[in-house]
């Protein structure tokens, strides 16, 4: 297992997986870096998924939505599936009432779940 701190986010890759948990709001600045790691360390090792925690985020605007659906795609872009995990019930009626644009993401409440999703889609 490995780590790598950036600000508002950490990653790990566990199970073959990239986990990227969100801790807080991220600047613009610290997105690009995140956005950067996340795409090589992808490429770099082959993974075929990934995992984007927001159990640690109790607010989520459309920007940062939209950057983290960019994350999204830019993994199945290249291959990997990526599964959103850990929306607070707050978040989840945002998303919701804003009608965002949800279609192709997947979500799960629980970690365990998502292993399983990526599994099973490998």
């Amino acid at each position: 297992m490995s780590t790598h701190a950036l600000s508002g986010a950490s990653m790990t890759e566990v199970q073959g997986c990239l986990v990227v948990t969100m801790h807080s709001e991220v600047s613009d600045e610290a997105f690009t870096a995140l956005h950067q790691e996340f795409s090589q360390r992808l490429v770099d090792n082959g993974l075929p998924g990934a995992i984007l925690n927001l159990s640690g985020m109790q607010l989520l605007d459309q920007h940062e939505f939209g950057r983290l659906r960019e994350l999204s795609q830019v993994a199945g872009f290249l291959g990997a599936a990526v599964v959103f995990v850990g929306l607070a019930p707050g978040i989840a009626a945002f998303l919701a009432q804003a009608d965002m644009d949800i279609h192709g993401l997947q979500f799960c409440q629980h970690m365990e779940d998502a292993f399983a999703f990526l599994a099973s889609s490998a």
